[in-house]
């Protein structure tokens, strides 16, 4: 199987890449099909026979021992130094400006959120003492999950629900072992340039995250249009999943590994038109008139 038939069926277990072009796994990535159903199953088996049965225990535990597992291994960590968490530790810089996409320099506590899973982490080169993520960006796993690498003795893992806990060990085990995180890094990476180098060709313009210190995101600003009337334009126009950054001063394309070449050349291509115009020349569409 080439990678084009590889990324084909990867894109049907992932329904929402279906639905536009899909730009803002910073914010929030889609859910595979495979973790949804196997959180249902989890959740009809306790319909059925409800969560306090015996045995219970013990398979709740298994579970977050293979999250653990599956943690440790993506960011080169013991296990036993994983802890799930829903929030993260104060103080935390984290490693991707989410305002401008740029890689920075790690602090003794960070914030790898725009970081685990777009690009490659090792907590030995990081240079950090706590290392906090969300689990629900490019790892693809269920909102409000999340963990912590640290040797702290404080630290603990967070009350996850079994079902959530289930789902974050299914979605980034599916990513580690049929995925596999080198094409997964290495398609990231190629896809963020093309983009970058795309918008950075593009008069009108402005780039807010550096070439030099490219994470999975590109930041972007549009001369002669305000940030929401912009994202109004690429929504509507290209079907661009999409958002500002959190200043909301900017806009955040957020690039994943299961987005397509045809994407990304595509929504270059319309920025490229808001470029070209204001908000009061671009062309419009002609409505679609239903008898």
């Amino acid at each position: 199987m080439n990678d084009d038939e590889r990324l084909r069926a990867f894109r049907e277990l992932i329904p929402a890449t279906g639905a536009g072009i899909y730009l803002d796994t910073a914010y929030r990535g889609p859910l595979p099909a495979e973790t949804l159903a196997a959180m249902r199953d989890a959740d009809d088996w306790e319909l059925r026979v409800g969560r306090a049965g015996e045995g219970r225990d013990a398979d709740v535990a298994q579970t977050r021992d293979e999250a653990r597992a599956v943690i440790a291994a993506l960011i080169g960590a013991d296990p036993a130094d994983i802890y799930l968490a829903v929030s993260r530790p104060h103080g935390a810089i984290p490693v991707v400006d989410p305002d401008t996409g740029t890689v920075q320099r790690a602090a003794s506590v960070v914030d790898a959120t725009l970081a685990v899973g777009a690009i490659p982490i090792d907590v030995a080169t990081l240079g950090a003492g706590l290392i906090y993520f969300a689990a629900d960006r490019w790892l693809l796993a269920p909102e409000g999950t999340g963990a912590i690498w640290g040797r702290e003795k404080w630290l603990r893992d967070a009350e996850l629900g079994r079902t959530q806990v289930l789902g974050l060990a299914r979605s980034i085990g599916w990513l580690e072992m049929y995925v596999t995180l080198p094409w997964i890094f290495e398609r990231g990476a190629a896809l963020t340039r093309r983009l970058l180098d795309s918008l950075a060709a593009t008069g009108g313009v402005e780039l807010l995250t550096q070439a030099d210190a490219l994470a999975n995101i590109v930041v972007f600003r549009v001369e002669g249009w305000s940030i929401e009337e912009a994202l109004a334009e690429l929504r509507s126009g290209v079907f661009a999943i999409i958002g500002a950054n959190d200043s909301g001063d900017a806009i955040r394309a957020s690039v994943a590994w299961f987005n397509t070449e045809e994407e990304i050349d595509r929504f270059a291509e319309a920025v490229a038109e808001l470029a070209r115009h204001t908000p009061e020349t671009l062309p419009r569409k002609p409505t679609l008139l239903v008898h």
